[in-house]
């Protein structure tokens, strides 16, 4: 019934079993979402609570949609490949002089070479390449409108207005399907199949399960705002970079003193 209804099971968090009967376990209850849930409210999430008096535990269904904090890490999408522009910038920059000491070498002007490319490649994609979807919607309302006025002036330059509309929309088609294959971690496809929506799903239902609701401080505080979240994990890092640090210059002294016992 779920695989029939096109319905998907996001996970849960809590107790594994939503039933008790004597010596029986089971989880009976669950919710169910369609692919258009996933694609709107992809921070959804479900909390086995618990049981009380009941032999069933209620389950919580907790709707998300506050935008997520902080910056996205760098992402190489492959869709920037059918770009028409994208070797060119590659290569004008991988080319230019590395500011501020151009004699640099190994692999400290290949990291140089590198942070410089993510930066050219963000502002590339945020003013030159632009939103996919929103290309899309654009380029189809091109095509709407050219194909209307062939068919009012039918002639060869409108024919030919038109057919580059097209191709620019496939091409804008084929980096959608590019998009949704890399975020779904898609292995392979049926052969022939151009249908994006097999991506879209796998994309939006990881995206659903891997999202961290709630955590478990080492003061056994639970916290539950991703700003409180965000915060824990970074202390943790700190905490740990101070502790490899201080390690570190033990040992050092260790050893230094080991070198001067042998004098």
């Amino acid at each position: 019934m779920i695989n029939d209804c096109n319905l998907n099971d996001i996970g849960f968090f809590g107790s594994p079993f939503t039933w008790n009967r004597s010596n029986f376990w089971q989880r009976l209850d669950r919710f169910l979402f369609n692919n258009e849930w996933l694609a709107i409210l992809s921070a959804t999430n479900v909390e086995h609570l618990c049981r009380t008096l009941s032999d069933h535990a209620p389950i919580l269904l907790n709707i998300n949609v506050a935008n997520q904090i902080g910056s996205y890490a760098f992402r190489f999408l492959n869709m920037w490949l059918l770009h028409d522009s994208f070797k060119d910038v590659v290569l004008s920059n991988w080319n230019a002089p590395v500011f501020p000491d151009n004699n640099i070498s190994a692999m400290l002007r290949l990291w140089a070479k590198l942070s410089r490319l993510k930066q050219i490649l963000r502002y590339w994609n945020k003013n030159v390449f632009k939103n996919i979807f929103s290309n899309i919607v654009e380029a189809e309302r091109k095509v709407s409108a050219l194909d209307e006025f062939f068919l009012q002036n039918p002639n060869e330059v409108n024919l030919s207005n038109l057919n580059n509309a097209k191709n620019v929309l496939c091409q804008l088609h084929s980096q959608e399907e590019s998009y949704w294959k890399q975020k779904s971690h898609a292995k392979f496809i049926m052969e022939g199949d151009r249908n994006t929506m097999f991506f879209h799903v796998i994309a939006n239902k990881n995206k659903t399960k891997s999202k961290i609701h709630k955590i478990v401080n080492n003061d056994n505080i639970l916290l539950e705002s991703d700003e409180l979240i965000c915060k824990s994990g970074v202390d943790f890092f700190v905490s740990l970079m101070k502790m490899i640090i201080f390690l570190f210059v033990k040992y050092l002294l260790r050893m230094k003193f080991l070198m001067l016992l042998r004098i």
